[in-house]
């Protein structure tokens, strides 16, 4: 894989329609085209500083997680990763035309929010960009929001998206970064964008030493379970396990019938290019131009959790 430099690329006056929260941005011109360049995020502030590093790995994140999507075949933006100031950034293509417009769901919600309530007779809140999502509610959306039902293989996205982050420890798939693109040709599902909190950016290369010599004796289900930004009771995250054994007790028929499949399709597709998994690891250097990359432990730590989270937790929920 090549790492750019990005220093000398242009600003552009066209930021793109998406983004994140995780960092500073530059709308940047690369060969032309409108790409957004994200930097790395300081962590002064967070909470368990002790822990983190100066500066989290969110571009090397956002780079993984979304080769990771496309190796399994997904519809997902376009990354490369670079060097602008000094830092290693990631540099994500605008995927929507200059006619279009992407929809965020936590948008797509509230459009028809006022007539869904007096309709069903129920109070959906508006529905901000926050890291708790109402697994219930959104499931009212997909059967009942006009917006919504239109859009043919959105519940089907919601599902995949769920199994491949809880693989990739992505906790931050909330309603602002996911969605659809609206332009005169029509309506599509966006592709798989912002995926930044994969692999757990924010840890410092001390602390991810002491997991490895702590998973020495090798690691439990409960210990490698990662919790999710989604809720039932609209206060306790669901974790990962628990929202692969969702059953149509808990949520509707047709959504446990929808988890279901994703789970043997998406576990299907990890065995099948799991090699391909590991050489994108294999492809990105230690360090370039005197600028870290991937460290050995880090690489270690972020390939061996995927796979124990595939062999250990969506595996046998296949089986």
């Amino acid at each position: 894989m090549n790492i750019y430099d990005l220093t000398n690329c242009p600003y552009s006056q066209r930021n793109g329609y998406y983004g994140g929260a995780a960092g500073d941005k530059d709308g940047i011109i690369i060969d032309g085209e409108p790409w957004i360049c994200k930097y790395p995020k300081p962590t002064v502030g967070m909470r368990g500083t002790a822990n983190l590093a100066p500066y989290s790995s969110t571009p090397l994140s956002e780079y993984l997680g979304s080769h990771i999507y496309q190796i399994l075949g997904y519809p997902v933006h376009e990354t490369i990763l670079g060097i602008r100031d000094g830092f290693l950034v990631v540099a994500c293509k605008d995927f929507c035309e200059e006619d279009e417009r992407l929809f965020e769901i936590r948008t797509l919600k509230n459009i028809h929010i006022k007539e869904m309530c007096e309709e069903l007779g129920l109070d959906l809140h508006e529905t901000g960009d926050d890291h708790l999502v109402s697994l219930g509610e959104l499931f009212i959306h997909f059967e009942h929001n006009p917006e919504m039902k239109s859009i043919k293989g959105l519940s089907a996205r919601f599902w995949d998206q769920v199994i491949i982050d809880g693989l990739l420890g992505n906790n931050d798939r909330n309603n602002g970064n996911w969605g659809i693109i609206v332009g005169p040709k029509g309506r599509r599902i966006a592709p798989v964008f912002d995926n930044g909190a994969s692999f757990y950016p924010k840890k410092s290369e001390d602390s991810i030493k002491k997991a490895l010599s702590v998973d020495e004796g090798g690691r439990t289900p409960s210990s490698l379970n990662v919790i999710t930004p989604f809720t039932l009771d609209g206060e306790h995250h669901v974790n990962y396990a628990r929202m692969l054994d969702l059953t149509g007790d808990v949520i509707p028929s047709v959504q446990a019938k929808m988890l279901k499949e994703a789970i043997q399709k998406n576990a299907r597709l990890v065995k099948e290019r799991v090699a391909d998994i590991k050489a994108l690891f294999d492809s990105l250097p230690s360090e370039y131009n005197g600028t870290e990359v991937l460290s050995a432990e880090r690489k270690t730590f972020y390939l061996s959790s995927f796979l124990e989270r595939f062999e250990m937790i969506l595996l046998p929920k296949a089986s």
